[in-house]
């Protein structure tokens, strides 16, 4: 048998709400290919369905509360209530590429979100999102840096902080025109020896969240972005060997929304969250009858000079405000629940802070009030899953406090904005929220064929490779080896040998 690579193919926010339809349109050869070739299901995001800590756990196999990433910020308590930092990489916890380095093996790491700055490793890494810019350290070893940009001299990182906020330039020509330098990178990483390759591409997350509905209607643009992808599943699938195995994963999936709940403000209404003094609070809710006033109108379709006017008002956001926590005015020693992160709005949740003010029968009517919410025009409830502290699992960067965390239903977001005349409002358009639901598919060495297994979680994405290339799990990790997934006669070390192996070794020592 000869030596098992693994190929791990990341996209930030894939789902098969998309996929399904262009491959039975014949648009997605390549990924039609694994589909039919190899094994496909559904990968179980974290609580909530973010993008840090869902990179974070597919990268280490661990909880929240072990590898310590939550959000994009991390929430410190102060005197005047929470102060916010941004986080660019994980707290603890050994990833998969320093396990596979420290084993001898060779490994590729690139553009994955939360790894910055690059680590050491047996191999190259090159970060991703949440690494400030070309300009900075983001290789290792640091001559890879001039390398890519003497192959690749227009590679950039993801969309800059006003693209991405629709302030300049266009969403989905730039996300097409960083897929392109991404390819490249593909390109001159599959020249170089590798036992192990993770390379996430980011785009579908930031175009789904702007042009959901133009998407889903197949709107030939949009398309072309997911025919790039395909260009590159095509490319990895030519150079891969016989013994290897090609693992494809999604952080989390998608879903369309159109009606927004403006869940801190009902907060508000009930007394749990309270603001400094009464001016401030009448400044908030004009400003949340404007926002909600140009949502329902189509922000798109503003003029430009318009909507500079409404960001230099205050009324829309910045692109360095839509990076940042602008926490509200509060009278932090009356509030008793607060949501101090803006992620939820994209994401379908809301991770809601409690203090030590209330008691456990109040969080548990707390969590009866937020079951009754329903939408006005359907009645379909608004919050379909809510869940304690615990579904971050253990570790030593458990939060110190008790979260409530809300996990919205279909067609309906949570908004975290104070003020507005009415709890609800509706957009002109869909925008793209997250969903719990990934894509998991694997292809390769002895996959099964034309298989749909049962939903895997993404703490499950390493010891399943750890397990196929014969290295020890560690005793440490959250997910199990996912086993269903080959035919009978599978010839790989188990992970029971690769422990039995490592003592042999630790005697061996010993002895000398």
């Amino acid at each position: 048998m000869g030596r098992a690579r693994v190929f791990l193919l990341g996209v930030d926010g894939l789902t098969f709400h998309i996929l399904r339809p262009m491959m039975e349109r014949g648009l997605l050869p390549h990924f039609q290919r694994l589909y039919t070739d190899g094994v496909h299901g559904t990968l179980q995001s974290t609580v909530p369905p973010m993008t840090p800590p869902a990179w974070m756990s597919i990268a280490t196999g661990l909880a929240p509360a072990k590898h310590g990433v939550y959000d994009f910020w991390d929430y410190k308590r102060a005197d005047q209530g929470l102060q916010a930092y941004v986080i660019t990489q994980r707290k603890g916890g050994q990833a998969i590429w320093n396990i596979l380095s420290e084993w001898g093996k060779r490994v590729i790491v690139a553009n994955v979100p939360m790894t910055y700055p690059p680590e050491p490793v047996n191999g190259i890494m090159v970060s991703g999102y949440m690494a400030p810019d070309m300009t900075a350290h983001v290789t290792y070893p640091l001559d890879f840096k001039r390398e890519l940009l003497r192959k690749v001299p227009e590679y950039r990182i993801d969309l800059t902080p006003a693209v991405a906020g629709e302030q300049v330039g266009n969403v989905l020509a730039a996300t097409l025109d960083i897929t392109r330098s991404r390819i490249q990178l593909l390109q001159l990483l599959l020249e170089k020896t590798w036992d192990f390759c993770f390379l996430t591409f980011v785009g579908a997350d930031r175009i789904q969240h702007v042009y959901w509905d133009a998407i889903t209607s197949m709107q030939p643009l949009a398309v072309q972005y997911y025919q790039m992808l395909d260009e590159a599943l095509g490319m990895i699938i030519s150079a891969l060997q016989k013994e290897d195995l090609l693992m494809l994963v999604s952080d989390h999936g998608f879903q369309g929304a159109k009606k927004n709940f403006y869940l801190q403000e009902y907060l508000c209404r009930l007394g749990l969250t309270q603001m400094r003094s009464q001016s401030v609070r009448y400044k908030a809710k004009l400003r949340g009858d404007a926002v909600a006033l140009l949502w329902s109108l189509g922000l798109r379709g503003f003029p430009s000079w318009l909507r500079q006017r409404l960001y230099r008002s205050g009324i829309l956001p910045t692109a360095q405000q839509l990076h940042a926590v602008c926490l509200p005015d509060l009278n932090w020693a009356t509030t008793s629940v607060f949501i101090p992160s803006p992620s939820g709005s994209i994401a379908g949740y809301a991770d809601i802070f409690i203090s030590d003010d209330l008691t456990e029968q109040d969080i548990a009517q707390l969590q009866q009030t937020l079951n009754a919410i329903r939408d006005p025009s359907t009645g379909e409830p608004f919050a379909v899953a809510l869940y304690r502290e615990d579904a971050f699992g253990t570790g030593p960067y458990a939060p110190p406090e008790r979260h409530l965390i809300l996990i919205s239903g279909a067609d309906m977001t949570p908004l975290t904005e104070l003020g507005g005349h009415s709890l609800w409002s509706t957009r002109k358009k869909r925008i793209g929220i997250h969903h719990p639901d990934g894509v998991l598919c694997l292809y390769g060495a002895q996959i099964k064929h034309g298989v749909e297994i049962a939903p895997a979680h993404v703490y499950d994405i390493v010891p399943t490779i750890l397990s196929f290339m014969g290295v020890p799990l560690p005793e440490t990790l959250d997910g199990r080896a996912i086993t269903d997934v080959f035919v009978q006669d599978r010839h790989t070390r188990s992970p029971t040998h690769g422990i039995v192996q490592q003592k042999l070794r630790q005697i061996r020592v010993k002895k000398l």
